[in-house]
């Protein structure tokens, strides 16, 4: 097993209908398994059916009691594991929580190469008595766990990629220890591999490559660019310095700057805040609601007209977290 010096949080995550439930199971039965720290929603919602017929009032609190259990876990420094769905970016930030907290995060995702067969899953498990899930979130939940893959896959020490769209799971992609990317499959590895992993994760590192070329060229002497820590609320502000399709890097102060991941920042004009000189310093906030997505943003004039205010008051330029300093 991975991390075996830290504390390891394990994730199981995958869209609904996914067969995570099975995968958990064959990775239970490994040595060094925290078995007694395995935080699972659905069991927890079992053993209130008594107490909560209703079946949306029971998973609401289900979840609610599963999310207490990882923080406590989290505080005890003793590992765990859970499952999640993982289509909001506040359950990434879950993983920068983890392993700021001095946590092993390892991945274990588990999908499929269509929405339609996690829609027929969760309709066969709903016939045979099961818990059933709206179709409509479930294409919407397969889309946003599928776009927030590459993230996940950056942000953990580890990961294993499953493939459970047929009889049996195969494993199609893997992040090693040493932060490698290997693809088992080889020539066969499935397409939908290639466009919603491999891909993205090719063009994330490029879109890095370009910033720090263009970077060394605007701050001769250095700069030191740090990741955004997108748990507990953190909130930058600054000037965008640069920008990319995958990327935004904020000018925070001196030669600090913050490379903010563009799929889990906010919905924001970063394009107009680069090009228009007049354009205040923005807040970039991972201050995620409890459904684990960002809040509505202000309208463009009230933000602004904030921050006029709030630059006025408070020193320009605010230092970023003390996270390890990353490469682009």
């Amino acid at each position: 097993m991975p991390g075996d010096d830290l504390p390891r949080m394990i994730v199981f995550a995958g869209p609904n209908g996914s067969g995570k439930s099975t995968i958990t199971k064959s990775w239970s039965e490994e040595p060094g398994f925290p078995k007694d720290g395995y935080i699972n929603a659905d069991e927890i919602a079992k053993g209130m059916e008594k107490q909560y017929p209703d079946y949306h009032e029971r998973n609401f609190r289900a979840a609610n009691i599963a999310e207490e259990h990882r923080k406590l876990a989290l505080e005890s420094g003793k590992p765990f594991a859970f499952e999640t769905v993982m289509s909001t970016p506040g359950k990434l930030a879950q993983f920068d929580e983890a392993r700021n907290k001095g946590f092993s995060v390892d991945l274990v995702f588990v999908t499929t190469e269509h929405s339609e067969i996690n829609k027929q899953r969760v309709g066969n498990r709903v016939a045979g008595g099961g818990h059933g899930v709206d179709a409509g979130k479930i294409v919407e939940r397969y889309d946003r766990a599928m776009d927030l893959l590459p993230a996940a896959v950056e942000k953990a020490n580890t990961a294993t990629i499953y493939d459970n769209s047929g009889r049996d799971p195969i494993v199609v992609a893997k992040k090693l220890e040493n932060g490698k990317m290997v693809y088992p499959q080889g020539e066969n590895t499935p397409e939908w591999v290639k466009d919603r992993l491999q891909k993205p994760l090719e063009a994330r590192e490029a879109s890095r490559a370009d910033l720090d070329k263009e970077l060394r060229g605007r701050v001769p002497g250095g700069a030191d660019v740090r990741p955004a820590d997108i748990s507990a609320g953190h909130e930058y502000r600054g000037r965008v310095a640069l920008m990319t399709s995958q990327h935004v890097l904020q000018h925070v102060s001196g030669t600090n700057f913050v490379l903010h991941d563009r799929s889990l920042t906010p919905a924001m004009d970063f394009a107009k805040a680069q090009k228009d000189p007049g354009f205040p310093e923005i807040n970039v906030s991972y201050k995620f609601g409890p459904d684990g997505k960002h809040p509505p943003q202000a309208p463009e004039a009230t933000q602004a007209q904030g921050q006029q205010q709030a630059q006025q008051q408070a020193p320009s330029g605010q230092e970023p977290p003390q996270l390890p300093r990353s490469k682009l």
